[in-house]
C-alpha cells in the first residue's frame, strides 16, 4: 500500500517539476533582478550598505550588473545553470560579508536558501551529446 502511494506521489511530482522549477526560478529571478537594479540607486540601502562594509563604487554596480544577468539567465532553460554559477557566487560572496559584519539568523538563512537553489540550478545542466556520441 505504501509503495504504491509512494508510486503514485513520484509521478504526479515528476509531471509537475518543469512547472514546478519554472515557478521558483521566476520568482529567484524577480528577486535578483529587482535587487540588482536596486544597487545602482546612488541614494539606496545598498549604496549606504555597500559603503559601511567598504566596498568601492564599482563593487556595489558590479554585484547589481551580475545580479541581473544572473536573473535573466536563470529564466532560460540553456542558460540556467550559467545563471546558476553566477548568483551562486555573488550568494556566498553576500553570506560571507554578512557573517563578517554581522546579521541574523534569518538574513544568514535566506541568504544560503538562495545559494542553494543558484547551486541546484547548476545541477540540472545536461550537455548535449556530441554528433560522435549519439553515433
Amino acid at each position: 500500500m505504501s509503495s504504491q502511494f509512494t508510486d503514485t506521489v513520484r509521478a504526479i511530482l515528476t509531471k509537475i517539476q518543469p512547472f514546478l522549477l519554472w515557478l521558483l526560478s521566476t520568482w529567484f529571478a524577480y528577486r535578483m533582478i529587482l535587487n540588482g537594479f536596486r544597487k545602482f540607486d546612488p541614494e539606496g540601502m545598498w549604496t549606504k550598505a555597500f559603503e559601511m562594509w567598504g566596498y568601492p563604487v564599482w563593487f556595489r554596480l558590479f554585484i547589481g550588473i551580475l545580479e541581473v544577468i544572473g536573473g535573466v539567465l536563470i529564466l532560460f532553460p540553456p542558460a540556467r545553470h550559467i545563471g546558476g554559477i553566477i548568483l551562486f557566487v555573488v550568494m556566498v560572496g553576500a553570506l560571507a560579508t554578512r557573517i563578517t559584519f554581522g546579521t541574523g539568523l534569518d538574513d544568514a538563512l535566506s541568504i544560503a536558501s538562495f545559494a542553494v537553489f543558484f547551486l541546484y540550478l547548476t545541477s540540472l545542466y545536461k550537455p548535449k551529446p556530441t554528433p560522435q556520441e549519439s553515433a
